[in-house]
């Protein structure tokens, strides 16, 4: 199975009819406007993603069904996953007011090669390892929140 896929066997069927190929609805998904809880519209541009095989969960509350909300920044819900990582592949998604692109949809499959998808781009990673100044800046915001959490 390839990244666009997963994203729409995991998460994409909730918010797009699955028409033509995969990563043609992957990208409607992303760019779309979605019906919010609140019953507004929205695109996905704010908050994250975290999409496994076991299920999506989101920030972003839509009125979608199939898909669990959580209210935790970012930085909380990756950095839990992480922590409790059960070696299945995961998909980590941040959104933001620019649109987060396909090409910039990474499966994470193993700690030592975390990819955090954005609009900027991927931050790649190895969890395993300490980030230095020069590591991605989600490398060294999820090493000091496992540093608080183990406090």
């Amino acid at each position: 199975m390839n990244t666009y896929e997963f994203f729409n066997r995991y998460f994409g069927r909730h918010l797009v009819e699955q028409q033509g190929k995969p990563y043609e609805a992957t990208a409607r998904a992303l760019t779309a406007s979605h019906r919010l809880a609140s019953g507004r519209k929205s695109r996905l541009s704010s908050g994250w993603a975290i999409v496994k095989p076991q299920g999506a969960t989101m920030q972003l509350r839509l009125a979608a069904s199939g898909i669990n909300y959580d209210n935790r920044t970012r930085t909380q819900a990756f950095a839990f996953e992480l922590e409790h990582w059960a070696q299945t592949p995961t998909l980590f998604m941040v959104f933001d007011k620019k649109p987060l692109s396909i090409a910039h949809l990474f499966v994470t499959v193993d700690l030592r090669a975390v990819r955090i998808c954005t609009p900027a781009g991927v931050q790649t990673f190895n969890y395993k390892q300490n980030p230095s100044e020069l590591s991605p800046h989600y490398h060294r915001l999820l090493f000091k929140k496992g540093i608080k959490n183990a406090s």
